[in-house]
C-alpha cells in the first residue's frame, strides 16, 4: 500500500502537477504570513497612538485642526441722559454702531424678450418722483432744516445757487435736475482711469488727441460711447497709462448703464421706509393687483454699510466726537473712551476642516468683550442741547460773530447739561469740514473786518499747499491781517470758517480771557476775606495809573462815591482793583486755585486745556490789576462755568461731568457720582454775591440776562483781543461773554455764553446777554420752575 502511495505520488511529482499545487500553497502561506505580520503591526500602531502615545498625537492633532479665531466686537452706545420715563429710547442714542444703505439704481427698465419684442421692469416718472421726495427728505428733514442749502449744494456738487429758495418747490426741482437725467440715462459714458497722473502722461494723453479721453488737474476719464477701440488707440494710450492693452480695453468697452449712486448712508426712517415700499409691491405683483411695469421696485440696489452713525446728526458733535476711517475714536467722548467703546475682539476656539473652516466649536472666551453692548450715558439734555444750540447758531449770525460756545451746568451736581458750539459740523460727514469757498464783496464787504479771526488763504505756487477747490488743485497759504483787505487778492477761506477746527470743543479746548463776567469772582473773593462786604464803598475817579498803563473803566455810571454792589452793576475796572489791592496777591492766586483756575476741570472728554497761573511772586502789580477784571488770566468756557457753579451752589467746588454712567453687557453700571472737591467760599459768601449779582440784573449792564417774572444772578463781560503786544478795539476785536444762573432762591443751572468777534455790537450786555436771555427762557419754562415774582 505504501508502496502504490510513492509510486503515485511520483507519477504526481513527475507531471508537475502536485509540484504545482505545492508552490500555490506555499505562496498562499507566505500572503496569509505578511498579512498577519502587517495587521499585528498596524494593532502595535493603533494601540501605540491611542494608549502609549495619546497625549502627544491628540495635541498633534489639535494644533492642526483646532484654530483661535477673533470675534469681532460691535462698538459701544453713546447716550444722552436718561430720558425723563427712565427709558433709553432711540431717540437718546447720540451715537450708536448700525448697518445703513446705500442707495444706487440700475436704471435698465426694458428686457429684451427676442423677436422684436420688449418687456417694461418699471416706471421710470414714478421713480423719479419717489427718488425727489427721498432726498428731499434726507437733505432738508431728516437733518437740521437750517442745513438745507449746504445739503442741497453737496448733493448737487456745486459751489453756490445765487438763486436759492428755502422752499420745497426749489429745492425738489433742484433736485430733479440731478437725478432725472441720470436715471434715463442708458450707457455709460463715464470712466475714471486714475486721479494721480503725472504732468508728463496728462501732457502726452492730450498730445495722443484721441477722442473721447479728458482730463482735468491730475485726472483722466474716458467716455465710451465717444472713444473708438481700436487696436492702435489702445496701444498707445495704454503705454502713456501704465496700463496693459486688455486692462484698458475692458474698462472703456461700451456697455449698458447698470448702476447709478443715488444716496450714502440713508437714515433709518429711509431706508425702512424703501424696504417696505419693495417689499408691498412685490406682493402687490403677486397678488396681480400691480402690473410690473408701473412698480419701481426692481431698480433699487440697497447695499449694506456698516457704520457707525449719529441719529442726532450735528447735535452735541463736539462732545460725541466721531470715528475716523481706522475705526479710532477722535475727540469728545469716542476720543476719550476708546478704549471702553472698542472694546477687545472676543475670542473663539474651534475645530476647523481641511479649508479652514469652522466645523465644531469649542467654547467662547467673553470677557474681553467690553465695547460689546457697552453704554456710555452721558448728562448731555437732548432736549436742552438741540435749543440752545439753535439759539447759538442765529445768535452767532445775528451779530456777525466768528464763533460761539454756551456751557450749561447743573451747580450741584456738575452736570453738564448742555455744551454747545457754532460752526458746528455733521457727524456723519466729519470729511466735509475741508470745503472752500472763494472770498466775494457781496458776501464780505468789509473783509479787513469781517474776515479778522479766520483762516484766509491767498493763492501762492511755490510757498502755498495743495487744496481742492470746485474739483480742482489750487496751492494757497495764510493769508496776514494786512492782506485781509486787499481786494486784488483773490482770497478763499473754509465754508463753515474753521475746517477741521470745528471738531474742536472751545467750551474745554480754546482759552481766551473772560473779561468782566471774572469780576463776579474778584467780588466774592473780597467779601469771602472780609476785605469787603456788600455795603463797603469806595472812591471811583475813572482810572488807575500803574506804571506806564492807565486803566479806565468803560462807563461813566462808575464816577463817584459808590458800593462794590453799583461796581458790578456797570462792571467798574477801577472798583475790582480796589479789591485786589486790599486782598493781596498771595490770597488771590489761593483763591484763583480754589476756583479751579490754572488747571484742568478733569472733565471725561478729549482735547481738554488749562493756562497756568504762574506763581504769584512773579505778578507784576498791573498783572494783578487786570487779573480783577478777567484780562491777564485766561480760561475756558467750562472752567468759568465751574467758577459760577461756586457762586451758586453755596460754595463748593464740584467736579464738572460729562458721563452719568457706564452700563455693561453682564448689568453692572459704573456710576459717576458728584464730585464735592472742596469749599471754596463761605455759604454766607455764596448768598451774598448772588444777591450782588441778582441786583445787577435788575438794575445795572446785565439788565439784558433779565427774563421777566424771574430772579437770576447775571453779570455781562467784553474783553478785548490782544494782536501784536496790545489790546484791539472796534468791531471784531472782543470776546462778549455773559455768565449767571437761576432761580436764585434755588439754582438749578448755570449759563456761561461766549461770543468771539461780534461785529453788529461788540459788547457782552447787548449781544451774550441776549443769548442768556433766551437760554434761560426756555430753562424755566422746560423745567416747569413757576415765576418768583410779579
Amino acid at each position: 500500500m505504501k508502496d502504490q502511495f510513492n509510486n503515485l505520488l511520483y507519477k504526481f511529482k513527475k507531471k508537475r502537477f502536485f509540484h504545482n499545487i505545492t508552490e500555490k500553497w506555499q505562496d498562499i502561506h507566505t500572503i496569509v504570513l505578511f498579512f498577519v505580520i502587517c495587521f499585528g503591526a498596524l494593532i502595535w500602531n493603533l494601540f501605540s497612538y491611542t494608549v502609549i502615545k495619546y497625549d502627544f498625537y491628540n495635541g498633534l492633532a489639535d494644533r492642526q485642526q483646532i484654530g483661535t479665531f477673533a470675534v469681532p466686537v460691535n462698538r459701544g452706545t453713546i447716550y444722552s441722559s436718561i430720558e425723563k420715563d427712565g427709558e433709553n429710547k432711540a431717540s437718546s442714542y447720540l451715537a450708536t454702531s448700525i448697518n445703513l444703505y446705500d442707495l444706487a439704481i440700475d436704471p435698465k427698465d426694458e428686457i429684451d424678450k427676442g423677436k422684436g419684442k420688449v418687456e417694461k421692469t418699471g416706471n421710470k416718472e414714478k421713480l423719479g418722483e419717489y427718488l425727489v421726495n427721498l432726498v428731499y427728505d434726507e437733505i432738508c428733514n431728516n437733518k437740521v432744516s437750517t442745513k438745507c442749502k449746504d445739503n442741497l449744494l453737496k448733493f448737487l456738487r456745486v459751489i453756490d445757487l445765487e438763486d436759492f429758495e428755502n422752499t420745497p418747490e426749489y429745492v425738489k426741482k433742484a433736485i430733479a435736475g440731478r437725478i432725472i437725467p441720470r436715471i434715463n440715462q442708458k450707457k455709460v459714458t463715464n470712466v475714471l482711469l486714475g486721479t494721480n497722473f503725472t504732468t508728463d502722461q496728462i501732457t502726452k494723453i492730450k498730445a495722443l488727441n484721441i477722442r473721447g479721453f479728458y482730463t482735468q488737474d491730475s485726472s483722466i476719464y474716458v467716455n465710451p460711447e465717444e472713444y473708438t477701440q481700436t487696436a492702435e488707440n489702445l496701444s498707445k494710450a495704454s503705454a502713456v497709462l501704465g496700463m496693459t492693452s486688455n486692462d484698458l480695453a475692458k474698462v472703456t468697452r461700451k456697455r449698458d448703464l447698470r448702476y447709478v449712486p443715488i444716496f450714502n448712508k440713508l437714515s433709518i426712517n429711509s431706508s425702512e421706509s424703501l424696504k417696505q415700499l419693495i417689499k408691498d409691491e412685490k406682493e402687490a405683483i403677486n397678488k396681480q393687483i400691480l402690473d410690473k411695469k408701473d412698480s419701481i421696485y426692481s431698480f433699487f440696489i440697497l447695499t449694506e454699510n456698516p457704520s457707525r452713525y449719529y441719529p442726532e446728526n450735528e447735535v452735541a458733535a463736539q462732545v460725541v466726537g466721531f470715528i475716523d476711517s481706522s475705526g479710532v475714536g477722535r475727540y469728545g467722548v469716542e476720543g476719550f473712551f476708546n478704549n471702553v467703546l472698542k472694546g477687545n475682539n472676543g475670542k473663539i476656539v474651534a475645530r476647523k476642516d481641511n479649508k479652514g473652516r469652522i466645523i465644531d466649536t469649542i467654547s467662547m472666551e467673553k470677557e474681553d468683550l467690553i465695547g460689546e453692548g457697552i453704554k456710555v450715558v452721558t448728562t448731555i439734555d437732548r432736549n436742552i442741547q438741540r435749543k440752545v444750540e439753535e439759539i447759538l447758531e442765529q445768535g452767532v449770525k445775528k451779530y456777525q460773530a466768528n464763533k460761539g460756545t454756551i456751557v450749561i451746568t447743573e451747580p450741584k451736581t456738575g452736570k453738564i447739561l448742555a455744551m454747545a458750539n457754532y460752526p458746528t459740523y455733521d457727524i456723519n460727514n466729519y470729511g466735509d469740514v475741508y470745503e472752500l469757498e472763494k472770498v466775494t464783496r457781496s458776501k464780505y464787504p468789509n473783509p479787513s473786518i469781517d474776515l479778522l479771526g479766520y483762516p484766509v488763504f491767498v493763492e501762492d505756487s511755490v510757498e502755498g499747499k495743495k487744496f481742492v477747490y470746485d474739483n480742482r488743485e489750487i496751492f494757497l497759504r495764510p493769508a496776514t491781517i494786512e492782506e485781509l483787505g486787499n481786494n486784488a487778492l483773490v482770497k478763499y477761506k473754509y465754508k463753515n470758517g474753521y475746517g477741521s477746527g470745528v471738531y474742536q470743543n472751545d467750551a474745554i479746548s480754546s482759552l481766551y480771557e473772560p473779561g468782566s463776567i471774572m469780576k463776579a469772582i474778584t467780588v466774592a473773593i473780597g467779601l469771602d476775606t472780609g476785605e469787603i462786604n456788600e455795603n463797603s464803598k469806595y472812591d471811583d475817579k475813572g482810572s488807575v495809573k500803574i506804571d506806564q498803563f492807565e486803566i479806565k473803566n468803560e462807563s461813566k455810571e462808575c464816577l463817584g462815591y459808590h458800593t462794590f454792589e453799583h461796581a458790578l452793576d456797570f462792571s467798574c475796572n477801577v472798583g475790582m482793583i480796589r479789591v485786589f489791592q486790599r486782598v493781596g496777591k498771595a490770597l488771590v492766586s489761593e483763591y484763583f486755585e480754589a476756583f479751579g483756575f490754572g488747571e484742568l476741570t478733569g472733565v471725561d472728554l478729549e482735547g481738554e486745556v488749562y493756562a497756568p497761573l504762574g506763581p504769584w511772586e512773579k505778578w507784576s502789580m498791573a498783572n494783578l490789576f487786570t487779573k480783577s477784571y478777567g484780562l491777564g488770566i485766561a480760561a475756558t468756557p467750562l472752567q468759568m462755568a465751574s467758577a459760577y457753579n461756586v457762586l451758586a451752589n453755596g460754595g463748593i467746588y464740584v467736579k464738572p461731568k460729562i458721563i452719568e454712567k457706564i452700563i455693561y453687557p453682564n448689568g453692572s453700571e459704573i456710576n459717576y457720582k458728584t464730585e464735592e472737591k472742596r469749599r471754596v467760599i463761605k455759604e454766607s459768601t455764596s448768598k451774598t454775591i448772588t444777591k450782588m449779582l441778582h441786583h445787577g440784573v435788575e438794575k445795572g449792564f446785565a439788565k439784558s440776562g433779565g427774563v421777566e417774572g424771574y430772579s437770576l444772578a447775571g453779570k455781562t463781560g467784553t474783553a478785548q483781543i490782544l494782536y501784536k503786544g496790545k489790546y484791539q478795539s472796534g468791531a471784531g476785536w472782543t470776546n462778549a461773554s455773559y455768565g449767571g444762573y437761576g432761580p436764585i432762591e434755588d439754582p438749578k443751572f448755570v449759563i456761561i455764553v461766549k461770543l468771539e468777534r461780534p461785529r453788529t455790537n461788540v459788547y457782552g450786555s447787548a449781544t451774550s446777554g441776549d443769548l442768556f436771555r433766551q437760554v434761560a427762557t426756555y430753562l424755566f419754562d422746560y423745567y416747569g420752575i413757576p415765576k418768583s415774582k410779579k
